[in-house]
C-alpha cells in the first residue's frame, strides 16, 4: 500500500480544478446566473469559474475533507462514491455517508481519470487525483465527459500563481460549506452549520483566554526520518493563533518544511504540538505512542518542553486539515491546554 506523507496531504501533487491565474479567493464569487430554462449556479474553484446548469445528483468525494464539508452543507446523501480511507475520525453522519457510498479506492492519491469516468458522477469534489497529469487538460476532458471538478479551498494556496487573498483557513472552510449548500439547495442547513462552527471556535478560544501566552512548536512525527514542522501558511498555525499561542515558525512563509536540529532546540517552545497520521508515514496509533516517540528523538534533547509532563500536545493530523475536523481540532487543543 502506498504510504501517505504530510506534504502529500498538505500540498498534493495534483489538486482538482486548477487553472492558470487566480482572481478571487477559493470558493468565493458564487452567483446564480439567469438561464433560458433554469438558474445556473456559478462557483469559484481556486480562481476557475465552474458553471452548473442543474443540481448535481451524484458526487465523488476525494480525500478526508470533502465528505465532512458536504455533510455540514446538508448534502451528505449526494456522496455516491468515495476515494479515501475509513480510518478518518469522521462525525457519525459523515461516517455513515462514506460507508454508504461506493469506495473507488483507498488511497486518494491514486485516483485516475478512468476511475472518475467509471464512477459516472456529476461532480468530483476534493483534493488530489494522481501525479503527472496536466490538470487543465484533465478538467476539460472531464467536462466534455459530463463531470465537473471542484477543489477544497484549503488547498488552493498550495499552488504557484494562486492566492486566497488573505482569507483565513477557517473562513475557507465556512465558505466551502456555504458554496456546497448553494449548489445542492441546502443553504439553510449550511448556514446553520457555519454558525455552529463559528460558535464552537469562539467558545474554545474563550476557554483558554485567561492563560498566559505561550509559544508552540508544531511537529509532524514519523516513526523514521526527519521531523517536519509547519510555518505561517498552515492551518495548525491558525489554530494555535485562535487559542492565543504563537507558532515559533510563524515567520516561515511555508505550510510544511523540515527544520534543522538547531532550529528545533533554539525555538525554546513552551509546548510541542505532536501531529501524527495513523494511516500514513507516522504509523503511530495513539497519543501515548507519539509522546514516547518524541521523547526518544535525540534531535530534541535540550528542548525542555519534551520532558515536561504537559509539554507535549498530541494531535491526530486529520484535526488540522481544511475541513470541519479542524473545528474539532481547536476544541481538542483547548481541552488539553486547560487541563
Amino acid at each position: 500500500m502506498k504510504r501517505i506523507y504530510p506534504w502529500m496531504l498538505a500540498v498534493p501533487a495534483i489538486i482538482l480544478a486548477t487553472t492558470t491565474g487566480c482572481s478571487t479567493p477559493a470558493g468565493t464569487a458564487n452567483e446564480n446566473v439567469p438561464g433560458s430554462e433554469a438558474e445556473k449556479t456559478v462557483l469559484d474553484s481556486c480562481g476557475r469559474e465552474v458553471v452548473f446548469d442543474q443540481e448535481p445528483q451524484s458526487v465523488l468525494a476525494i480525500g478526508s475533507e470533502a465528505p465532512a464539508l458536504l455533510t455540514a452543507a446538508g448534502a451528505g446523501e449526494k456522496i455516491t462514491h468515495y476515494a479515501g480511507r475509513y480510518q478518518v475520525p469522521f462525525d457519525e453522519e459523515t461516517e455513515k455517508a462514506v460507508r454508504n457510498a461506493q469506495r473507488v479506492i483507498e488511497d486518494s492519491h491514486d485516483v485516475s481519470y478512468e476511475m472518475i469516468l467509471d464512477s459516472g458522477v456529476d461532480v468530483v469534489i476534493g483534493t488530489d487525483i494522481a501525479a503527472g497529469i496536466d490538470l487543465n487538460a484533465l478538467a476539460q476532458r472531464l467536462e466534455r465527459a459530463g463531470a465537473k471538478m471542484l477543489t477544497v479551498s484549503g488547498y488552493c494556496a498550495g499552488f504557484e500563481d494562486r492566492s486566497t487573498s488573505g482569507v483565513s483557513g477557517f473562513d475557507q472552510i465556512y465558505k466551502d460549506v456555504e458554496s456546497y449548500g448553494e449548489l445542492f439547495g441546502t443553504e439553510d442547513h449550511a448556514a446553520q452549520s457555519v454558525k455552529d462552527m463559528r460558535v464552537r471556535v469562539d467558545a474554545a478560544a474563550k476557554r483558554v483566554s485567561q492563560q498566559e501566552e505561550q509559544r508552540g512548536l508544531p511537529l509532524y512525527v514519523p516513526t523514521a526520518g526527519p521531523l517536519g514542522s509547519y510555518g505561517h501558511e498552515s492551518l495548525v498555525a491558525e489554530q494555535m493563533e485562535v487559542l492565543g499561542m504563537e507558532n515559533v515558525f510563524n515567520n516561515v512563509p511555508k505550510r510544511y518544511f523540515e527544520p534543522s536540529n538547531e532550529e528545533l532546540v533554539d525555538s525554546a517552545a513552551d509546548k510541542v504540538f505532536a501531529m501524527y497520521l495513523p494511516t500514513g508515514s507516522s504509523n503511530l496509533e495513539t497519543d501515548q505512542q507519539v509522546i514516547d516517540e518524541l521523547r526518544q528523538r535525540t534531535e530534541l534533547k535540550g528542548l525542555p518542553a519534551i520532558e515536561d509532563e504537559d509539554g507535549i500536545v498530541p494531535l491526530n493530523y486529520y484535526y488540522s486539515s481544511p475541513g470541519p475536523l479542524a473545528v474539532d481540532g481547536v476544541e481538542l487543543i483547548a481541552d488539553r491546554l486547560t487541563r
